[in-house]
């Protein structure tokens, strides 16, 4: 996976591409949540979750990308 963010290519996606890439990306926050320093961890879960809420409010959207 490219973790590179690149608006141009973003704005290509449809809603349910950036829905998806979104909830990859709480996966891999929350997999390396997991073996975080438990300093960390919380922080990287709070990261999952707003990508989470993100891949939500892109499904909820009504306007097209």
């Amino acid at each position: 996976m490219d973790y590179r963010f690149k608006a141009d290519e973003w704005k290509l996606l449809t809603r349910n591409e950036k829905a998806r890439q979104c909830r990859l990306m709480a996966k891999e926050v929350r997999d390396l949540a997991h073996g975080a320093d438990p300093g960390l961890a919380g922080t990287y879960l709070q990261i999952a979750e707003d990508w989470l809420k993100l891949a939500n409010e892109i499904e909820g959207a009504t306007h097209v990308n």
